[in-house]
């Protein structure tokens, strides 16, 4: 059995993943309403009528549903109601694994079969289509990762720099990253630390403050036990858009991709405008953050993976920021699963 894929720390879920993340994902975040600190709404689990029966606190990473479903819980127990109707044991574990595989396992750099239990179940769709939505509306307890009171807490700016980073490591060869691109993104083998056995690279915020590093695995070992990809316990990535912090003012096109790697494969072929979302889930900060820059004259291409997480975020980010700005997709399936697996010729090509 495949430890990566059977295995969940489940406090490592709870600790970082939040409601928002996980609303934004079946794309009913706009549907609810503030009251007091709380947010309020029809429940989406039993489908009801009442626009007050189903309760959220994003403080606290809690729910409740007053109406039909008579329960509440965290984070796991949401998904487990949504998707298998119940918090029984083994649903609580396949809702567990869910939310590992959308949030904690950015998008393989392998080609290797997709497995994703969310692939081949189809309760894990969006309950309606993202191209139906209304525009997310920019509310203060709902766009928390951004407001004045809580910004502090949120994705602080670290007090180091991790030194002594090998450059020179086999993995950036056998992955086609040039030494110049490994220079550009600051990148390097980590011999000791928490990052330690891994590729460090540095994240940074809108606002240029370096706020993470990621650990990504160099081995088959190292992911099969340790998983592929490892970031600080608090940090939240759906708060930050991966290199958005190199592009100007006056910058009117990004490439949106899912992973670090495409978006290092796409600057060395001449596409600097390339951002990742790390991950396949456009968050509401993470639309702001894009629209924002972009403004209305701006332009978005969409080069997610080929796969059904990919398509998903494909099909809600036109629906979403189709409304703010000109959005441009680019469907990768005839060529390749992820855009780094592409050569250059074929980026340039495709993104034109």
């Amino acid at each position: 059995m495949n430890k990566s894929k059977n295995w969940v720390d489940y406090k490592e879920v709870k600790s970082k993943i939040t409601m928002e993340m996980i609303l934004s994902r079946y794309d009913i975040l706009s549907d609810l309403k503030k009251s007091g600190k709380n947010l309020v709404s029809c429940c989406p689990i039993h489908k009801g009528s009442n626009s007050r029966q189903f309760s959220i606190s994003l403080e606290k990473n809690i729910w409740n549903c007053f109406g039909n479903c008579k329960t509440g819980g965290n984070i796991i127990d949401f998904v487990s109601m949504m998707e298998f109707g119940n918090k029984e044991s083994d649903s609580i574990r396949k809702a567990a694994l869910l939310l590992k595989e959308w949030f904690l396992s950015d998008s393989p750099d392998e080609p290797v079969k997709d497995t994703s239990p969310g692939s081949s179940q189809k309760k894990s769709q969006p309950a309606r289509p993202a191209e139906n939505k209304e525009p997310v509306k920019k509310e203060k307890n709902v766009e928390r990762f951004s407001a004045g009171d809580d910004k502090e807490s949120i994705n602080p700016p670290l007090t180091f720099h991790l030194k002594s980073l090998d450059p020179d490591h086999p993995f950036f060869e056998e992955r086609g990253i040039s030494p110049k691109t490994v220079r550009h993104f600051n990148l390097g083998f980590c011999s000791k630390g928490i990052m330690r056995g891994r590729i460090a690279i540095p994240i940074y915020d809108h606002e240029r403050n370096l706020v993470a590093y990621c650990g990504r695995a160099v081995t088959y070992d190292q992911i099969e036990n340790e998983g592929k990809y490892k970031l600080p316990p608090r940090f939240i990535k759906s708060a930050v858009v991966y290199n958005l912090h190199r592009q100007s003012q006056n910058t009117d096109c990004l490439v949106l991709v899912e992973s670090f790697l495409s978006v290092f494969i796409l600057h060395q072929a001449g596409f600097p405008g390339s951002v990742a979302l790390m991950g396949s889930v456009l968050s509401e900060v993470q639309e702001n953050l894009i629209t924002d820059l972009l403004g209305p004259d701006g332009k978005a291409i969409l080069m997610f993976d080929a796969d059904d997480d990919g398509k998903k975020c494909t099909r809600n980010c036109i629906g979403r920021l189709g409304k703010k700005l000109f959005v441009k997709a680019i469907d990768l399936e005839p060529y390749a699963r992820k855009p780094h697996q592409l050569s250059e010729d074929q980026i340039s090509s495709l993104i034109g």
